[in-house]
């Protein structure tokens, strides 16, 4: 075999390999930048998430508080009805306005975690939030005894009341533990 030959077979054998090289180089480079976008993703919606996971606790949180400070008046109300320094029937028993903005707020938050998921971490969120809303129905329903003048401490609308708060703690602890699972999940 002369030279020219040989320029020949190696011109024929390397073109092929240099366009499958470059085939295989773009595609490399193409599926380089998907899972790079892909993984710009998931941090994005690990970051929306967190967001909202705090956002949400914060509005429990809130609505707790106000709950609770209610809690204090519905106790003082009990210790008064006791002491008969005021008759149940004509005592005011309004709501107060910030429990109610604050369930409005705490709603609207659960709302949020609806679109950014995952289902877990709603299903935990819709616990808390009909929790809430069974502690903040046992102080009506203490409000309703105490209205009716059953007053003793071991009324059954009390221990449902110390019920619902104990339950509405314990499924905080449980949102706090699925949301910590998703946040701390390694992205792929």
């Amino acid at each position: 075999m002369d030279q020219g030959q040989a320029a020949v077979w190696a011109a024929a054998i390397g073109i092929p390999g240099v366009l499958l090289s470059g085939v295989l180089s773009y595609r490399a480079g193409r599926r380089q930048v998907r899972d790079q976008g892909a993984n710009e993703h998931q941090h994005w919606l690990r970051q929306q998430r967190q967001e909202q996971y705090v956002q949400f606790l914060q509005a429990v949180d809130h609505c707790l508080k106000a709950v609770q400070a209610h809690s204090g008046a519905v106790v003082k109300l009990s210790d008064q009805l006791d002491a008969g320094e005021v008759d149940a029937a004509v005592h005011d028993f309004d709501l107060p306005r910030d429990v109610l903005l604050s369930q409005g707020d705490l709603g609207k938050s659960r709302d949020g975690l609806l679109m950014l998921g995952p289902e877990t971490v709603d299903e935990r969120a819709q616990a808390v939030f009909l929790g809430v809303l069974d502690y903040w129905s046992a102080h009506g329903d203490v409000l309703t005894a105490l209205r009716s003048g059953s007053q003793p401490d071991d009324h059954p609308a009390w221990s449902a009341l110390a019920h619902a708060e104990d339950a509405v703690v314990q499924q905080r602890e449980e949102f706090i533990a699925a949301a910590r699972s998703v946040l701390t999940e390694p992205v792929l």
